[in-house]
């Protein structure tokens, strides 16, 4: 047998033990898809006489090939990778204005397109007819999500849409999963009753109170930290500082510095985070303690929780119920509990003081889950490339 036809049958049959190891796995889709490829791979490389003759007659093949680019670059986006831009500093030193992201939607299973807007490629066609885009728009096929090899654990770095703001897609860490009672204590995270660790690239803000300014400007500019605010005049001179866990430890111990402790915000703004009612005085540094929603969790419909799921319950869980003399009626029904359909995450950025997240907006959905960022492909802003976050794990 020549060397070339055994390399073949050989990579065949692995194709052929990957797809059965899948389908053992559960993971049907991905086991069919990896029989596609080696479908293909057979296609351009038997001896079989017709598929033969179709690759030397170029008007036949040449048409097949495109197809076949085209469903791939369609496949590819859908099911298995997609790269996404990061337009602000919200996560810290994790991920930088400039950053193009690797997205990975194997790890937790691809969600299925819920309208042709939503298939990338063939939503460019259907925006060339007269109202097209608005037609398009209005036609929503249900949820689906295909099996993957794990659900959103804590600390993943996850890429999703916007629960609120439609369209707009967001990256941030998740800190809470389904079920976890979450709460904020002077800006540590409390996961059911137990401190969770922040990583080490994620930023807070400061104050500090300087003794000698010229030394520590000198020392706050060899270590990259931006100073915000200028000297205040008075007995209270300080200065903040957006700081790293590692760049606060550095400026503890330095001889210029008199103290420094963490910008805590008070509770001023009650409508100004989630969930935006006059009960809960909380701040981005004081929050909680709040349940996340989970899959088959129960919660009783009474005013308390109609504050604080009654955004998702309407907008996720299609609950639209009627009050009445104090009770909830749906369909004219009495309710006096409700179900979730589905699981809910809370999600927060690296720079814990400068971003827009869970805390301003609420629970993210899982049907709103895109998939997990893996890798910094390459950063570039308006300085330049940034070679040392080329091909970088976080």
């Amino acid at each position: 047998m020549e060397s070339y036809e055994l390399k073949r049958r050989i990579f065949l049959l692995l194709i052929l033990i990957i797809a059965l190891l899948l389908l053992y796995m559960k993971l049907y889709w991905l086991s069919f898809g990896i029989c596609i490829i080696g479908a293909a791979y057979y296609f351009f490389t038997t001896k079989y006489k017709l598929f033969k003759w179709i690759r030397e007659k170029n008007l036949v093949f040449t048409p097949i090939v495109l197809i076949m680019i085209f469903l791939l670059a369609i496949g590819t986006r859908i099911f298995l990778f997609e790269i996404y831009y990061i337009p602000s500093n919200s996560m810290g030193n994790t991920l930088r204005i400039g950053d193009y992201v690797l997205v990975s939607k194997i790890i937790y299973g691809p969600k299925l397109p819920r309208s042709p807007l939503d298939i990338p490629w063939l939503n460019v066609f259907s925006l060339l007819g007269k109202d097209a885009a608005s037609k398009a728009d209005s036609i929503k096929w249900k949820y689906k999500r295909l099996s993957g090899f794990s659900s959103v654990r804590r600390n993943d770095v996850v890429v999703f849409l916007h629960p609120v703001i439609k369209k707009e897609t967001l990256i941030k860490r998740c800190v809470a999963l389904p079920q976890d009672t979450f709460r904020i204590v002077r800006s540590e995270i409390i996961i059911n009753s137990r401190k969770l660790r922040n990583p080490n690239s994620s930023r807070m803000d400061y104050k500090a109170w300087i003794k000698d300014t010229l030394k520590f400007y000198r020392f706050a500019d060899s270590l990259n930290i931006p100073v915000y605010k200028a000297l205040f005049s008075g007995i209270d001179d300080f200065i903040k500082l957006n700081l790293t866990n590692r760049q606060k430890g550095l400026l503890t111990n330095l001889a210029c510095l008199d103290s420094i402790t963490p910008d805590i915000a008070d509770p001023n703004y009650p409508f100004h985070l989630f969930p935006g009612h006059q009960n809960y005085s909380w701040s981005t540094d004081h929050y909680g303690p709040i349940v996340i929603p989970a899959k088959e969790m129960k919660i009783e419909i009474n005013e308390i929780n109609k504050i604080i799921y009654g955004e998702i319950l309407f907008k996720y869980e299609d609950f639209i119920s009627d009050e009445e003399n104090g009770k909830f009626l749906l369909n004219n029904i009495e309710v006096k509990e409700y179900t979730f359909r589905q699981d809910y995450y809370f999600m927060m950025g690296d720079n814990r003081h400068q971003s827009n997240d869970s805390r301003y907006w609420g629970f993210v959905p899982e049907e709103n889950i895109i998939g997990k960022a893996v890798l910094i492909l390459f950063s570039c802003d308006h300085e330049g490339w940034k070679w040392n976050r080329f091909m970088r794990r976080f």
